[in-house]
């Protein structure tokens, strides 16, 4: 510490005095600018955001507001809209006074119409009623969570007298989504029919969405581009599956009945994607009686008396009139039935709803090796008809065609298969091996362990018996040394010193009482037998 001290007074004494008092004054300056930043930061009030992304009409009436009130305020701008801070001492009470005036304004709705004055014209009221439903609207898209802001316009036709010269209404939206969040497709719709259903004469296909890079978001061009492209897609798709299960239930039958590689199936299926609504109507006739009596009329005339009969000779004087013939009278009897039924007419109202997916067509082409036989051939085909459901009303064909299968592809297989087994099973017998290797590893570590654990042990236990041999040697020395008396006195230990004294304690009671001394240990002795 006294040579740091020295060398800092040296260094000190080699300045002059000029020197000195710049480096004080220096020192000082920057000690003054440090306290004054430190106070001036200290004193400064902490700004918080009074409101957020504000349009600038509101900003500047705020900010007005503020300004009046003398309330401190700063003004930042981004994208996203104006933002106002204010200390943050001071941010409820600018709010509370803001808003009974009023402020913001922001996108107002229908309560725009609170306001109303006596005097105001159509014109202004049309100009209300079209802002309300910008604000109303705007209000509720914002409310969807990927959309941040939201600004609506919306155009509304002028009343016509020519139904031709009238304009449809039509609208566009912008819409400012939040970080990272996308629109999904149901909520695009989902829009689009909020806003066609919020305004009167408004079609979806005259509203527009765009985003704030200028994207449309509803682009009917590629909406259809997108719907015919899934169609054909799906269509496509069911066509392969149904061909698919039908190739594979065709070709698991040929190689069940004439083994794997015997023969080979092909399947073309044709689907009928149309959707037909078929109405039909038959009327049957009635056969005997057998319809549903709709009216029946039965008349009957019965007639008893006499009746003159007729006769009279031949001629011109029996058909002269006037002319009276003889008494001819006679009794007679008369009935007569009718009846008169009307059935109602038998009718069957069909209506069929043709579902698409159903097959056109299909055509099925087998080959077979060239030692299957005739007979065989026909079998097979009659069984694989039969198998993939060919109808020869609506075209379909199938051939069994037998030619020299080339066994190259066969043999390929089975080659591959064969390696990838191999291959499997060298893997699994490197998988064993190396389990092997794993295990002895940790057996020989084991073992090893236990065996340097055994030998050091084994070596402690030779160092304690040397060492309990030395120090058996040693005590007997010693107590060879302490018989001989080569030991002082004051190099004794304590418990040596006690040993002594209690051998020199049996000593002097043998010398002065040997008969008492004998006859004890004659009685240990007695004892111990």
């Amino acid at each position: 510490m006294g040579d740091w001290k020295e060398r800092y007074l040296n260094l000190w004494n080699k300045y002059s005095k000029r020197q000195r008092y710049i480096m004080l004054g220096a020192a000082l300056a920057v000690l003054i600018a440090i306290v004054g930043v430190s106070v001036w930061y200290g004193s400064k009030p902490d700004m918080v955001p009074l409101f957020t992304n504000m349009e600038t009409k509101d900003a500047g009436e705020v900010a007005a507001q503020l300004k009046e009130s003398k309330i401190a305020y700063e003004v930042q701008e981004n994208k996203q809209g104006t933002t106002i801070l204010v200390p943050s001492k001071n941010v409820h009470t600018a709010r509370l006074d803001l808003a009974t005036k009023g402020l913001p304004h922001g996108q107002k709705g229908f309560e725009i119409f609170d306001d109303s004055k006596l005097g105001v014209t159509e014109f202004q009221n049309k100009v209300n009623y079209l802002q309300a439903l910008q604000g109303e609207l705007t209000r509720t898209i914002e409310q969807i969570d990927a959309v941040e802001k939201a600004r609506v316009h919306i155009v509304l036709p002028e009343d016509s007298l020519y139904k031709k010269n009238e304009k449809p209404a039509t609208a566009s939206i912008m819409l400012r989504l939040k970080p990272n969040a996308e629109l999904t497709k149901k909520e695009i719709k989902g829009i689009v029919n909020l806003a066609a259903h919020s305004i009167q004469g408004l079609q979806p296909e005259n509203i527009t969405i765009v985003d704030e890079t200028g994207k449309i978001l509803n682009d009917p061009d590629d909406q259809d581009e997108k719907g015919v492209g899934a169609r054909t897609l799906t269509q496509l798709e069911m066509t392969k599956k149904v061909q698919d299960r039908i190739q594979k239930n065709v070709q698991s039958l040929l190689d069940q009945a004439l083994g794997e590689g015997k023969a080979y199936a092909r399947i073309s299926v044709e689907l009928d994607f149309d959707d037909r609504q078929t109405d039909k109507q038959t009327f049957t006739p009635v056969v005997d009686d057998s319809g549903i009596v709709r009216s029946q009329q039965d008349t009957s005339e019965t007639y008893s008396g006499t009746s003159t009969n007729p006769g009279g000779p031949a001629g011109v004087q029996s058909n002269v009139p006037g002319y009276v013939a003889g008494n001819t009278n006679a009794n007679a009897d008369y009935e007569k039935k009718e009846s008169t039924k009307n059935y109602e007419i038998n009718e069957e109202k069909q209506k069929v709803v043709s579902s698409p997916g159903s097959i056109r067509r299909l055509n099925v082409a087998v080959l077979v090796n060239d030692d299957v036989s005739g007979a065989q051939q026909d079998s097979i085909m009659r069984a694989v008809s039969n198998a993939a459901g060919i109808n020869t009303d609506r075209g379909d064909t199938i051939s069994v065609e037998p030619l020299p299968l080339s066994t190259e592809l066969r043999d390929r297989l089975a080659a591959e298969a064969k390696a990838a087994k191999d291959k499997e099973d060298r893997i699994l017998y490197m998988q064993i091996a190396g389990v092997l290797l794993v295990l002895a590893l940790i057996i020989g570590g084991i073992m090893m362990y236990r065996r340097k654990k055994q030998q050091e042990r084994e070596a402690l236990e030779e160092q304690q018996r040397l060492a309990a041999l030395e120090q058996e040697r040693e005590a007997e020395e010693r107590a060879a040394a302490l018989e001989a008396g080569e030991v002082d006195e004051g190099e004794l230990t304590e418990e040596e010193q006690r040993h002594l004294d209690e051998k020199q304690a049996l000593q002097g009671l043998i010398d002065q009482k040997p008969a008492e001394v004998a006859m004890l240990i004659k009685t240990w002795l007695s004892e111990d037998e």
